[in-house]
């Protein structure tokens, strides 16, 4: 009855819309790459190279060894369909030069201030250099064109995070990218690489958590707008490697903000749940307010109130804008604790309020960017951001 409930319409669909799962065990290149593919050699020795690499790092704060992440960004790409090898090499490679450059600060012992950052920066090129010379080598005895080495190191560079830059800067360079193959490429790599890392939450705190998920929102809102500008409003009617990447990492920040709801509703917070909800859906409905989650009424005192840009909270974190995001968190603590005072609620509580409602809210605006086709975080894209970073 199994064997036969598998070859069903209804099984068929269940795979197509199940959400992934991570793989937890190390595999064998050939697993991703075919050895008799003409580009196998080359990939091969990017897998021993990288795994190599990351046998002098850390366990990864969930316990996994860390050379299981790369793995998973491939396994990813592979799901999606992403049969080209050259993404596949950039996919296995995606941290290799911020993890060079991590070890070699820990090991010279370098700070991050100005002049350490100098010195960082100069260590990324020549690890990138030392990098793109070792895969010509391979190439040539592979007899593979050297033009396929510039394709991988081009994507590596635009997904390498430079230590003088934060994340909202190194996000954007991918979208300003101008060569269309290279930009799309990497656009790849980074929802299949923020979509393992989304899985890998359970031991952060939760505003860990809450802002491991704000950078996939972004990611995800700015692919979606890089798509409607490419494709319209059909985004979604194409079953093509970057759309199921966007759906797949989408759903997999829906888990993870539906699993932040009930990490704090265990903190004895369940009873006020519903009145958070409920206020959510009046900001939603009666408000339209999916569209305001980017703005903020300083006169509402209504518990929708706390709805209101709630992306600007985390927004300010991204920016580096310290003073604003932790007076934005005050004010929000401030108004719980005397809206539930009946409850004396622990500072603990309280906290967990705020993060259910965070959580609550941003995991239904993934909701609306997967399913509502002409659906978008205003000023919360790429183009609006690149004069706040520059």
């Amino acid at each position: 009855m199994a064997e036969r409930n598998q070859f069903s319409k209804e099984y068929k669909i269940f795979k197509e819309l199940e959400h992934w799962r991570p793989l937890k065990n190390i595999v064998a290149a050939t697993e991703f790459v075919a050895a008799n593919h003409l580009l196998y050699g080359l990939f091969c020795y990017l897998y021993i190279d990288t795994k190599e690499l990351y046998a002098q790092m850390p366990l990864r704060k969930n316990g996994e060894k860390p050379f299981i992440h790369p793995l998973n960004v491939v396994m990813n790409l592979k799901k999606a369909g992403v049969n080209d090898v050259v993404t596949l090499c950039a996919g296995l490679i995606h941290d290799y030069v911020e993890e060079r450059v991590d070890l070699y600060k820990e090991q010279v012992e370098i700070k991050e201030d100005s002049e350490g950052i100098k010195k960082l920066d100069a260590y990324e090129k020549v690890v990138l250099y030392e990098l793109q010379e070792k895969m010509s080598v391979v190439a040539v005895q592979e007899k593979i064109d050297l033009r396929v080495v510039e394709e991988i190191i081009a994507i590596t560079k635009l997904l390498t995070r430079h230590k003088r830059d934060f994340y909202y800067k190194s996000i954007i360079g991918i979208f300003q990218c101008r060569d269309e193959k290279i930009r799309e490429k990497a656009m790849q790599v980074k929802l299949a690489d923020r979509t393992h890392n989304i899985w890998s939450i359970e031991n952060f705190t939760e505003q860990q958590r809450l802002f491991q998920c704000f950078k996939n929102l972004f990611i995800i809102n700015n692919v979606k707008l890089y798509l409607m500008e490419k494709k319209g409003k059909h985004i979604f009617e194409e079953h093509e490697p970057l759309e199921k990447l966007l759906k797949k990492c989408g759903k997999a920040t829906y888990d993870a903000f539906l699993y932040i709801c009930r990490w704090t509703m265990e903190k004895g917070i369940t009873e006020v749940t519903s009145m958070m909800q409920l206020a959510f859906q009046k900001f939603s409905l009666e408000r339209n307010g999916m569209l305001e989650v980017t703005n903020i009424n300083r006169r509402e005192k209504h518990p929708l109130w706390l709805f209101q840009g709630v992306i600007r909270k985390y927004d300010a974190k991204l920016l580096h804008h310290f003073k604003t995001y932790e007076k934005l968190k005050q004010s929000e603590f401030e108004y719980c604790t005397l809206f539930f005072s009946d409850y004396k609620f622990t500072p603990e509580q309280i906290k967990a309020i705020v993060d259910y409602k965070d959580a609550y809210s941003l995991k239904e605006a993934v909701a609306y960017l997967l399913y509502k086709p002409d659906y978008m975080l205003g000023r919360f894209n790429y183009q609006k951001l690149f004069r706040k970073v520059e």
